[in-house]
């Protein structure tokens, strides 16, 4: 069947969020779409059982997060979701970026991770032993003590959907974004710790709190929001004419949409000028 590599909800999610009912991709800006990557990869019953985590996480975890409850229970589902959207990411961006090199112990662990994750979700074994799934939940940023960060960061850090396999050549995992909700499937954990964010086997708790992170996340979030950012610059003033149109005539629906709370986030942070386009300038 032809499966999402991430899951349809998530775009649904995406189209209604930025009041404009349209995506992009950074690879092509100027061209709109509906939907997200699809691969021919699982048979109807996978299919089947992907679609029941995707649909418990979507109903009981990401939609009511959104809605503003903060302390959201789970129960086995959870892991499932979570395993499934790594493997996924692992099966599609594993030798798609022809920069990336992996030393030969992170390559026989990603063929380890891809065969423990399948067993998982086959019900083969009852967890993912050291390949475990890490799950980071954000939220607008109203200040900060890190430099340097671009001037969409609010914007792509609740908003961006993407995905890829990140690391160094200690460290790698599977890195899937999907709005506020970030998910690592770790591969390599490397020396770094990671503490709060862990997925428990049969049931937890999500709310916010404190968190330890890698202190590398901060530069992979800093480099994803800079692609964005550049990418989106790419964009032709006729499609930004088409946008502002878009918005001027659902204006008030644009103006109650999680995308122009992340916009006013970033004109806080950085500044009026971080968020009005060249387009939008050139014409005032």
């Amino acid at each position: 069947m032809q499966s999402h590599v991430l899951p349809a909800f998530v775009f649904r999610w995406l189209r209604k969020r930025s009041g404009k009912g349209h995506l992009r991709h950074t690879d092509k800006p100027n061209v709109r779409v509906q939907d997200g990557i699809k691969q021919p990869w699982l048979c109807g019953t996978c299919e089947g059982h992907f679609g029941q985590y995707e649909t418990a996480f979507a109903t009981k975890v990401f939609h009511p997060w959104h809605g503003g409850d903060y302390r959201i229970p789970y129960r086995e589902w959870m892991l499932k979701f979570a395993v499934s959207v790594s493997w996924r990411v692992l099966k599609y961006a594993r030798g798609r970026n022809p920069d990336a090199t992996y030393s030969e112990e992170q390559n026989r662990l990603m063929d380890e991770a891809e065969a423990r994750w399948r067993a998982f979700l086959d019900g083969e074994v009852p967890h993912p032993d050291k390949f475990e799934q890490h799950l980071l939940i954000f939220d607008f940023v109203e200040k900060t003590s890190f430099d340097d960060l671009p001037n969409n960061f609010n914007r792509f850090m609740t908003g961006a959907v993407t995905l890829d396999i990140v690391g160094s050549g200690e460290s790698l995992m599977t890195f899937a974004k999907m709005g506020r909700f970030m998910i690592f499937g770790i591969i390599q954990k490397g020396p770094n710790r990671w503490e709060g964010t862990k997925l428990h086997v049969r049931d937890g708790l999500l709310k916010p709190g404190k968190f330890v992170l890698p202190a590398g996340l901060i530069d992979l979030f800093r480099q994803k929001a800079s692609f964005v950012s550049a990418a989106m610059a790419e964009m032709s003033d006729t499609q930004r004419a088409k946008i502002d149109k878009r918005v001027q005539e659902n204006l008030d629906e644009f103006a109650a949409s999680d995308q122009f709370a992340a916009i006013m986030a970033d004109a806080d942070m950085f500044g009026v000028d971080a968020v009005i386009s060249k387009y939008l300038m050139d014409k005032s």
